[in-house]
């Protein structure tokens, strides 16, 4: 069976770390040298809904489905409307700006983004779930635009916009510029 084609979107920008970069190398563990590149993490308090619903507890060990996140340049355009201030690149901390794919926060669990294939090699991420707003980025946008309350503003603002995060499926090279194709969960 064929699968359905759902977007085809663009890259806009890239970074590693905040940093802006052109390209980047994407491992199994995450984007190269990025600071959430791993296969495991520790709970912490942005994962409340986890911690509720096990025996886990917050520092303990568990599988980095966070391994990259990824922005709409569409929705950072209607929160910084809101706002009323521009949300610089890489403020957000996210790995990716894409643009021309529709609700992209919205995406569901194991929808793959494809990019072109290089050296034989294709990279492929697979969304793992919505990226909410929180205060730690609230506060670099904060801290950048020297105005108090905007975290707060930003997380209102924000919900349902923040973009994704996601794990690795195939290991390649992402640039600036690039296709991005869409295609929905496996079922």
């Amino acid at each position: 069976m064929r699968q359905t084609l759902l977007a085809t979107g663009r890259v806009e920008w890239l970074c590693i770390n905040a940093t802006p970069v052109e390209s980047a190398s994407f491992f199994l563990d995450g984007p190269v040298g990025d600071d959430h590149s791993s296969f495991s993490r520790r709970l912490s308090a942005h994962d409340k809904a986890y911690l509720e619903t096990s025996s886990r507890a917050k520092k303990d060990l568990v599988f980095n489905w966070r391994m990259w996140t990824g922005l709409s340049k569409e929705e950072v355009g209607e929160v910084e409307g809101r706002l009323g201030h521009i949300i610089p690149q890489g403020c957000l901390q996210e790995n990716l700006l894409v643009s021309g794919i529709p609700n992209f926060t919205q995406l569901l669990p194991t929808t793959r983004l494809v990019f072109p294939e290089r050296g034989g090699k294709q990279t492929i991420l697979a969304v793992w779930e919505e990226n909410t707003p929180c205060h730690t980025v609230g506060e670099r946008l904060e801290t950048h635009h020297r105005i108090p309350g905007l975290s707060s503003r930003f997380i209102a603002e924000a919900r349902r916009k923040r973009g994704v995060m996601g794990i690795v499926l195939s290991a390649g090279v992402i640039q600036v510029g690039d296709e991005i194709r869409v295609y929905p969960p496996v079922r």
